[in-house]
């Protein structure tokens, strides 16, 4: 027995063109943020903090990943 895999496959890409749209959209709309945020001497210490926190949020996650509890 064979299955059809050509309408799941056309699926996924369908969905994949979706979020690569919406995510090349959600770069830009940071850009602009930071732009504006850059215009404001507090706004670059909150792209700072900001940063700061995603680096540390990504290094916990690299080291609950190897561990098997992040999995989002």
């Amino acid at each position: 027995m064979t299955t059809d895999r050509k309408p799941e496959s056309n699926r996924l890409e369908r969905v994949f063109d979706v979020l690569l749209d919406q995510n090349r959209r959600l770069l830009y709309e940071n850009e602009l943020l930071r732009t504006e945020l850059k215009r404001h001497p507090t706004g670059v210490l909150q792209i700072r903090s900001i940063e700061r926190s995603l680096a540390s949020a990504w290094r916990h996650c690299e080291s609950e990943t190897a561990a098997g509890a992040c999995n989002s």
